[in-house]
């Protein structure tokens, strides 16, 4: 049973390995074929530093923000899981308003999930949140391009209530209203 196991772990670390050897294997077949033809130089290249010296300062920005990260990076992704969770609560409980949830995604989903130099040295800006203001709605090719699209008209009144005279609202759901000066109708008659 445990020479089983063995092979099985063995047959199974060959399959995991082989992929990655693979493109190996072929980078060396191809150095070992450039070596081969003649006028290739055996000694490699050495590259021309640059004669400014090190640039101290960005070496100290960049291991601040490696280390930052590891305090910045967590607590960004628990900031955005959090306001996952809470964006979904929003649009439940504002009877699916998609404007209220995305403000709260927008802010907790959106910023910046890593540190970079650039922004240890304030260079950039650090944004820990997204933006909270709802983007305008682009409805149109008219609303990209500046111009005002014209209003279409309001449709006439209808002629059932032109013909009846009167000029008060129906009261919501309470039955129906009589012009001032009539009899109220009878019950159950409409």
């Amino acid at each position: 049973m445990r020479k089983k196991h063995h092979a099985f772990v063995a047959i199974a670390l060959t399959l995991m390995l082989a992929p990655p050897a693979g493109p190996l294997a072929a980078t060396a077949a191809a150095q070992a074929a450039n070596a081969n033809q003649p006028g290739a130089a055996s000694t490699p290249v050495q590259v021309q530093q640059p004669e400014q010296g090190v640039n101290w300062s960005g070496a100290g920005y960049g291991a601040a923000a490696l280390f930052g990260n590891v305090v910045y990076i967590p607590a960004k992704l628990v900031y955005a899981l959090l306001g996952g969770f809470v964006g979904g609560a929003t649009w439940l409980l504002t009877a699916g308003n998609t404007q209220a949830a995305d403000t709260v995604w927008r802010s907790a989903l959106g910023g910046d999930y890593v540190l970079t130099p650039q922004m240890i040295s304030g260079d950039q800006p650090i944004n820990f949140n997204g933006p909270t203001e709802t983007p305008p709605p682009e409805t149109s090719a008219a609303a990209s391009s500046g111009t005002v699209a014209p209003l279409a008209p309001l449709p006439p009144p209808s002629a059932a209530a032109a013909s009846s005279g009167s000029t008060h609202p129906t009261d919501a759901g309470s039955g129906l209203v009589a012009p001032s000066g009539a009899a109220p109708p009878a019950p159950g008659i409409e």
